[in-house]
């Protein structure tokens, strides 16, 4: 059972990971206690009964997973008070009833699990203005009635719909049958006939009532037009100064990272809460690019672009942006993100002696981890985002990690937004300027002058998911003369992989037989997606939205054993 005293940590903040255990019993009503909790995971146990209505006081959730349980009655209203809720998963329980309207008030929603349940009723028409929201998943369950048009629903690849028998309409893409006037049973013939005039003098009073309001709209919305067309949230503004004060003058000590444009800076900066005159420290990561590095005002504009369009549990999250000049006069371009503490992957996978981090090596299950996070970053990008955006530039370097080791994507200074048919061209042309990307991620087709792809991040990422596995960087020296990482690990491949993986894996305890044995075809399904993504084709390589689904699979398989 779940202990009632894990709840009374009232400064519990980041997040409870109790996932693939054996906990049984209810969730307990002290869970409300949690007001701080950013991350709920229990999914893959054996909890039972209904949502307590305290938990709907942990009001900073962004991520709730309660999958793989057997969890009853129907789906609560109260989680609408979760307004900052971006993941939620319920699936693989026993919820029944109808999908709640109130879900459609989770503004920040991006990512809805509701399949394998007892769901019934209709989709709610609300769901479709979650303008964030580019995953649903509501199949095997027994929803009937129309499916949505708008929002996420208007993407075929962004929602699941399958065993659920009695839906109809939607995009011509889902291939649902058309929707009769018929398909609602609620409504008999001498209803109708009822009906019928009722609604015709309603309508006819509206025209009547319409014409004397709009005009009255019409001189009301010119006057609005431009207020509108402002973005909601805004973002705080930071000045030179602030971001000075933030770093202790940029001062060597708060640097973190450096890379051909930029540096990176660990500070703390002062925000004011919307609703009142009180400040809050956050601690963040300021990216200072050197403008006297030509390309990098380029390189600023990319990612400021980039940034703008994205939003996802497993990618960086922008705070804000800095244009301006220094105390000299010069100009000065700098981006705030949220401070990821654990660094990035490159100094799990290969650390240092002299680094100033003591990091034990990562097991099977946090690589796997880590690979399924990149996977469904590279997938929302790739696939959920309109206009796509190639990264161009996916290495260990650029993959950060959380305190619980969750991974996100950053740096989008070479990121390119995938044109329309008519700006193709353009693409093209300016791909051939400059392979984007660092040396042994870089596709064979850019070296050519090949324009820039989704196939070309699915070969980085095959690239960097065989590094992950085998602790080999793909710069060693031993990688010459047309040996290659892809080459090295094709050559083990199926039957000797256990002699190229990373010893790592295997360093921390004596694994009994079977255990390895499940370690082996797991890493055997892993390479075999590394080494189809990095192929020299690119029309042979996966898609991402197809590597996230395998990589899936192979985690529920491996934990499932």
């Amino acid at each position: 059972m779940l202990p009632i005293s894990m709840f009374n940590i009232k400064t519990l903040s980041r997040g409870l990971y109790l996932s693939n255990n054996f906990l049984s019993g209810s969730i307990p009503k002290e869970v409300g206690m949690l007001v701080n909790l950013a991350v709920l995971s229990l999914s893959t146990n054996n909890l039972s009964g209904v949502l307590p209505e305290e938990l709907g006081n942990c009001q900073l959730l962004a991520v709730l997973e309660l999958d793989g349980n057997s969890f009853q009655g129907p789906i609560p209203s109260f989680l609408s008070k979760l307004k900052g809720l971006e993941f939620l998963n319920l699936s693989c329980n026993s919820f029944s009833g109808a999908i709640p309207q109130e879900l459609g008030l989770l503004n920040e929603l991006q990512e809805l699990y509701l399949q394998e349940n007892n769901l019934s009723g209709h989709i709610p028409m609300v769901i479709e203005n979650l303008t964030h929201l580019y995953k649903l998943d509501i199949s095997y369950n027994n929803i009937e009635g129309v499916v949505p048009e708008k929002g996420v629903f208007n993407n075929a690849s962004g929602i699941l719909l399958v065993g659920n028998k009695g839906l109809c309409g939607g995009i011509p893409e889902l291939h649902l049958p058309e929707c009769s006037i018929q398909h609602d049973k609620k409504y008999s013939p001498m209803l109708l006939k009822l009906a019928i005039p009722f609604v015709s003098t309603i309508f006819f009073l509206g025209i009547i009532f319409l014409a004397f309001l709009i005009p009255k709209w019409k001189r009301k919305l010119t006057r609005n037009s431009r207020t509108n067309s402002l973005p909601k949230g805004r973002l705080p503004k930071v000045s030179y100064s602030d971001l000075a004060e933030a770093t202790e003058a940029f001062a060597p000590s708060n640097l973190i990272g450096a890379g051909k444009y930029s540096r990176v800076y660990k500070g703390v900066l002062l925000f004011k809460e919307e609703d009142n005159s009180n400040q809050e420290a956050h601690t963040v990561a300021v990216k200072v690019f050197d403008l006297q590095q030509l390309g990098s005002s380029k390189s600023f504009m990319a990612e400021c672009e980039a940034l703008r369009l994205i939003r996802h549990r497993n990618l960086i999250r922008n705070i804000t942006c800095c244009s301006t000049i220094d105390y000299s006069g010069n100009d000065f371009k700098a981006l705030v993100f949220d401070y990821i503490p654990n660094g990035n992957l490159s100094r799990w996978l290969h650390p240092e002696i002299d680094d100033d981090l003591a990091l034990s090596p990562l097991n099977l299950t946090q690589r796997l981890n880590i690979a399924i996070d990149i996977a469904d970053a590279l997938n929302y990008l790739h696939h959920n985002c309109q206009p796509s955006v190639i990264h161009c530039d996916l290495k260990p370097s650029n993959i950060l990690l959380r305190e619980d080791l969750s991974a996100c994507v950053g740096d989008f200074g070479l990121a390119k937004l995938l044109p329309d048919p008519v700006t193709k061209s353009l693409v093209a042309s300016e791909s051939s300027i400059g392979i984007r990307g660092s040396i042994g991620y870089v596709p064979p087709e850019y070296g050519e002058g090949g324009p820039v792809s989704t196939t070309g991040d699915v070969y980085s990422f095959g690239v960097l998911l065989l590094e992950m596995f085998t602790g080999k960087n793909p710069t060693e020296y031993m990688f010459k003369d047309g040996l290659t990482l892809h080459n090295f690990v094709q050559m083990a491949y199926p039957k000797r992989v256990m002699d190229i993986v990373d010893p790592n894996l295997f360093a921390l305890n004596v694994i009994e037989s079977n255990a390895f044995n499940r370690m082996c075809e797991c890493l055997v399904s892993i390479l075999n997606i590394g080494l189809t993504c990095s192929k020299q084709s690119p029309v042979e390589r996966m898609s991402m939205e197809h590597v996230a689904i395998q990589l899936h699979k192979i985690r529920d398989v491996y934990l499932r054993k």
